[in-house]
């Protein structure tokens, strides 16, 4: 008999934060292939990317390292300060 879980059927909620468009673009479209992820919202900076997270309490937010405005990693302590079970996943290009 199968098992029915509902938290394996939920959809994972994301926020992209990246200050380049096409970079959020492509995610979103690599994303949305999966039928359990969700792009809930997307930002271009720190300030942007702390708004959008408190504001729509995702399950994920994937952050670019490097914005703007400063580091991904000041952005990461605010986001897990005002919303502790919003988990941060960095991804950059960056090589150092």
């Amino acid at each position: 008999m199968h098992q029915d879980y509902g938290f394996l059927m939920t959809p994972i909620k994301i926020v992209i934060v990246d200050d380049h468009e096409v970079t959020r673009m492509g995610l979103r479209t690599l994303l949305g292939r999966k039928g359990r992820i969700t792009v809930v919202g997307e930002a271009a900076s720190i300030q942007g990317a702390v708004e959008t997270a408190c504001r729509l309490q995702p399950d994920v937010v994937l952050m670019d390292v490097r914005l703007p405005d400063g580091s991904g990693v000041d952005a990461c302590r605010a986001i897990r300060g005002s919303c502790p079970a919003t988990r941060v996943l960095f991804l950059t290009s960056y090589q150092d």
